[in-house]
């Protein structure tokens, strides 16, 4: 497999990496995590808690199992993976964005971190949104009412 991934013919590891990072198996538990624990990250300004990096470490520990269960799927062990992605120009394929930033964050802190603070700040945002839409729903109910 390597000599394909050498050769430039990476096509079966992207069709692989797209198979799996849009399956339930990959999808659910990471989307679940980051939901449930981004609320955690409740400090937008630069300091960084001791809980951050404990959240940080259970999500690679995650991220680290659920790569590991799709690899032996395929036989592939993750430091091949890894060697094949790298070599195959495959981090900056745009096809594999959504998946080499959950790795990244998974590799990197601050990375996590900005991450789980973005859908923090994106689960306020929609909440609010609710809220307004909500009030605007039940006046608008009042006035018919009154009418």
């Amino acid at each position: 497999m390597a000599e394909g991934a050498e050769g430039g013919d990476s096509g079966w590891l992207v069709d692989m990496v797209i198979g799996f990072m849009r399956s339930p198996t990959w999808n659910t538990p990471l989307t679940q995590f980051i939901n449930d624990k981004c609320i955690l990250f409740d400090n937008f300004q630069e300091e960084n808690k001791h809980e951050y990096v404990e959240v940080h470490n259970e999500f690679k520990a995650l991220v680290d199992d659920l790569l590991a269960a799709h690899l032996v799927e395929v036989d592939i062990l993750p430091e091949d993976f890894e060697k094949q992605v790298v070599e195959s120009g495959l981090t900056e394929d745009p096809r594999m964005a959504q998946v080499m930033s959950q790795l990244r964050a998974a590799e990197d802190f601050l990375v996590f971190k900005q991450m789980m603070i973005d859908h923090h700040a994106g689960m306020q945002a929609q909440a609010e949104a609710n809220l307004k839409d909500t009030a605007a729903w039940e006046a608008s109910q009042r006035e018919d009412e009154a009418v």
